[in-house]
């Protein structure tokens, strides 16, 4: 992500070169550390500092950036502590003092436990110092994926968790549409941002480093310029520019919204509605819409999920705390439209 934000997009990251730059850079600078400052026997590991400072910076990364995808506290915190560690190692180079042996009767054995103490206190700074925000790996990994065309893989990563933003609910929106699952498996995830989550919007709704404009490409070859996702997606189907997944897309942001009568008025001229491949998500809103419409303007009725959807009704009678029901129903009908449907407010 650093790469691509540092070169305007021009370039990408590789696994295996990166790894082999990174490493060896960080080597050199051990090196010249080692060479240039007084840190031997059981402060040897100090002159791992730099390097270890470097590598912090370099995974301190801000999730929220605009052009810098650094942190600015690493801009004068970076240089101050490698300006104290220089003023350290220079006093104990020229003031003649060697760090390694102030210690009586220092041994072997003691200095390879201070060096093994002190390389895990760094390494643990470095941890903690570094970006660790889950939601933030789950989207570089998905992208990942995605620019690789592993969207199989795209769509388990973080399946089991419950955060998520709406960057990330459009990647799995896009990856579930190029698998074909966009309405099987949409409300099997936490979805956050309604309809406005569909698509990038280069503000609150944003890839890090895939390219946005396959995403559109995908849709159609009209650009969205600065339409909501529902008005470009209805622009693109009633004008004729719509690809095949902008049916899926439309369906779905009905959904999102938990606007049923738009989604009935799309979806019967859509699919055929008795057809056993009818999508998951689309049989249980219409059988939410049949159960809660006195005149709807159309009836369907599946017998295995009007039974589910009374177990559903009874299963939130049974409980009168509102925490209570939602963490039961949850564990039970938590996949299903129905439970984003009555459960989840943004």
């Amino acid at each position: 992500m650093i790469q691509h934000v540092l070169s305007g997009g021009t370039t990408h990251y590789n696994r295996m070169i990166g790894t082999v730059v990174i490493t060896t850079v960080l080597y050199l600078v051990h090196v010249a550390a080692r060479k240039l400052y007084t840190f031997r026997g059981g402060f040897y590991v100090l002159t791992f500092f730099p390097s270890l400072l470097l590598l912090t910076a370099l995974t301190g990364v801000n999730p929220e950036f605009d052009s810098n995808p650094f942190y600015s506290v690493w801009l004068w915190l970076a240089p101050l502590l490698l300006v104290v560690y220089v003023a350290i190692s220079m006093y104990a180079r020229y003031s003649g003092k060697d760090m390694s042996y102030s210690v009586p009767h220092y041994t072997l054995l003691g200095e390879l436990w201070r060096n093994l103490l002190l390389m895990a206190a760094m390494f643990i700074c470095v941890c903690l110092c570094g970006n660790s925000d889950r939601l933030f790996h789950y989207r570089l990994r998905v992208e990942s994926l995605l620019n690789s065309g592993n969207y199989a893989e795209a769509i388990k990563v973080g399946a089991k968790s419950d955060d998520t933003d709406a960057s990330l609910t459009m990647l799995r929106i896009y990856a579930l549409s190029r698998q074909r699952q966009l309405g099987e498996r949409l409300f099997e995830y936490p979805v956050v941002g309604g309809s406005s989550a569909l698509l990038p919007n280069s503000d609150s709704v944003r890839c890090l480093f895939y390219p946005e404009s396959r995403i559109f490409k995908a849709l159609s070859i009209r650009r969205k310029g600065r339409m909501s996702p529902m008005e470009y997606l209805l622009y693109i189907e009633n004008n004729g520019l719509a690809m095949k997944p902008v049916t899926d897309y439309l369906l779905c942001g009905f959904l999102l919204d938990k606007n049923l009568d738009g989604f009935v008025n799309a979806i019967r001229y859509k699919y055929n509605l008795s057809s056993p491949s009818l999508p998951k998500h689309y049989r249980e809103a219409l059988t939410l819409y049949t159960h809660l419409r006195a005149n709807p303007v159309l009836v369907y009725h599946n017998e295995v999920l009007d039974a589910d959807y009374a177990d559903f009704q009874e299963l939130e009678r049974k409980y009168t705390d509102k925490r209570k029901r939602e963490s039961y129903v949850r564990d039970t009908y938590g996949g299903t439209y129905w439970f984003y449907y009555f459960y989840h407010d943004e």
